[in-house]
């Protein structure tokens, strides 16, 4: 397991996921029938980090909360992805999905850290448990995430307030005009 918070650490596991990389391309190439004439023609640029750090804000959302697929009053996006945990030492994946057709909102106080009034922090590093944010890290959700966000901050300036004082029904109101949520 790697700090991604500490640049010889990643820069290690940067070094380490090449030569994996290597590895599995000479594996597929020597052992399974159509690779032989493959090439190695792109890697990403970089390593893609899960999770560093987190804020702690007004609320912290949970597995439970996602598996129970809670919707929240000041939910600002949904997200139907399933509790997906890694094994930091590469030992196994636990997935637990959520119900058939079940989804779970995010609500806009896990983007309002605790003790800084005028921020707004969307995508992964919001207010969550390891267990959630093993959810709403995607694409998807985090591009949701920032919509909101960016909304409340010109809701916020426009109001003369910070952030945190915005009015969340107003802002679901906004996003629904703008069709960002239902």
């Amino acid at each position: 397991m790697k700090d991604a918070t500490d640049a010889e650490q990643l820069t290690q596991a940067e070094l380490e996921v090449r030569e994996q990389c290597w590895e599995m391309f000479n594996f597929l190439k020597k052992y399974v029938s159509g690779f032989e004439n493959a090439y190695f023609q792109v890697s990403a640029p970089q390593i893609g980090v899960r999770e560093s750090r987190r804020i702690a804000g007004r609320y912290v959302l949970t597995g439970e909360d996602v598996l129970q697929g809670r919707k929240f009053d000041d939910s600002i996006c949904y997200c139907a992805y399933n509790i997906d945990i890694h094994n930091p030492s590469g030992t196994g994946t636990v997935l637990e999905p959520l119900a058939e057709g079940d989804y779970y909102g995010i609500p806009y106080r896990c983007l309002l850290p605790l003790k800084v009034d005028n921020l707004l922090v969307a995508g992964r590093p919001i207010s969550s448990t390891h267990e959630a944010h093993s959810s709403l890290r995607i694409m998807p959700t985090c591009t949701a995430m920032g919509q909101a966000a960016g909304t409340a901050a010109a809701m916020a300036v426009k109001e003369g307030v910070w952030p945190y004082q915005i009015d969340a029904q107003k802002l679901r109101d906004r996003l629904k005009t703008d069709g960002a949520i239902r």
